[in-house]
């Protein structure tokens, strides 16, 4: 069924280029509504930022269409002990053999090196998921002055096993999520595991 509602929130600190912007969805499966953290990338270059349960990474909060000649690099940070699961939910990124024109690159640590060799190179329209090895990766996006693109993607901070906590529900792929993301249309499981609504509902 479709969402019901839809909501929207800002919060923004004028005192750094941090923006974040929230969306909610009311669905009419009764399952409550889980407000989805939005990041934009080019307003965040050289910021670490706290990641939620889950949310958005794409150019901007308003629109994914990505600009010409940029270099941004973004840090992100789960709460420790977490993983981050990176589904690559609409790409468009100008096709290379070895992505040499626009790129995402990322890596499964903090770096500002430019010399540092990505754990995944990202161009044109598909992509697997990315699973970090830790709590922390790094998110840089470079493009050239001949085409634009866009990206977005879904985060979900997660655990194994052992290190689930009771507001959790394991996915058939043993990853746990938190029980705020079921039911709500958007499968945090992973592209490769049933949608979290039937996994997570007892």
């Amino acid at each position: 069924t479709s969402p019901a509602e839809h909501c929207t929130s800002e919060h923004a600190n004028m005192g750094t280029s941090v923006v974040f912007i929230f969306f909610c969805a009311t669905l009419w499966t009764g399952v409550s509504s889980y407000v989805y953290q939005r990041i934009g990338m080019s307003t965040n270059d050289n910021q670490r930022l706290t990641l939620q349960d889950a949310g958005w990474i794409s150019w901007t909060t308003g629109t994914d269409q990505y600009d010409n000649s940029q270099d941004i690099r973004v840090y992100f940070e789960a709460p420790t002990g977490t993983k981050i699961l990176l589904v690559f939910q609409d790409i468009d990124i100008e096709q290379h053999s070895n992505c040499g024109y626009d790129r995402l690159e990322i890596y499964d640590r903090i770096t500002s090196s430019t010399s540092a060799v990505p754990q995944r190179t990202v161009c044109g329209t598909s992509q697997t998921d990315f699973v970090s090895t830790g709590n922390v990766i790094t998110i840089r996006f470079k493009s050239d002055g001949s085409r634009q693109g866009h990206f977005r993607l879904l985060y979900t901070v997660f655990n194994y096993g052992s290190s689930c906590s009771a507001d959790m529900c394991t996915c058939t792929n043993g990853r746990c999520i938190s029980t705020s993301l079921q039911g709500d249309g958007v499968n945090n499981c992973g592209s490769t595991s049933p949608s979290d609504d039937r996994v997570c509902d007892n």
